[in-house]
């Protein structure tokens, strides 16, 4: 598994040079974070918070809204991945930021469920809470059913972590639910 990781590193790295080579900034930037990409798989955090930040510049610098919101949503990956829970919250509220501005809904709703993990993992259990409800309600509403099951299962996990044992049974068979019909576990 690791072998096609590694390749998919060099096939981005490949991908990074041609754009280079032939000056498109554009192109540059989503070497950059399919770079990234490939070594948050792997997983190299570090790298990967190296080639989101290119990406990120390039992004800003070329006025890509819809991509730098992505980048700052991988970057809290990436962070959150490391255990850094206030660097992963500040990209992640950019993320929202963002999805808000450009109007994109189900960006704006996975927002929410990133910051809900966030918060879970920081203890702060009420707050995921809130953040996973918007989240589904979200998900409901643009039709995206593996969001709605996400957000069903990390609302089961916080309020089991809040000892509320009826209302997570309520939302984890919602969650297992929803992953059968959308085939996530065969």
């Amino acid at each position: 598994m690791v072998d096609g990781k590694l390749e998919a590193v060099e096939q981005r790295m490949l991908e990074l040079a041609i754009a280079i080579s032939v000056e498109d900034r554009d192109r540059e930037g989503r070497a950059h974070f399919n770079l990234g990409g490939a070594y948050l798989d792997l997983p190299d955090y570090q790298q990967a918070i190296k080639n989101y930040a290119q990406a990120l510049h390039i992004f800003i610098e070329t006025g890509c809204r819809i991509e730098e919101g992505a980048t700052y949503k991988n970057l809290g990956i990436a962070y959150l991945s490391l255990g850094n829970l206030k660097q992963a919250i500040e990209y992640y509220e950019k993320h929202l930021s963002i999805a808000k501005e450009v109007r994109d809904r189900a960006a704006e709703g996975s927002a929410y469920g990133s910051l809900g993990v966030a918060y879970r993992n920081l203890g702060n259990f009420n707050q995921a809470i809130e953040y996973y409800e918007k989240h589904l309600s979200i998900a409901k509403e643009v039709g995206d059913r593996a969001g709605e099951g996400s957000a069903y299962g990390n609302l089961g996990v916080a309020y089991q972590n809040v000892s509320n044992f009826k209302q997570a049974i309520e939302y984890i068979e919602k969650h297992l639910s929803i992953a059968k019909e959308v085939k996530i576990w065969e």
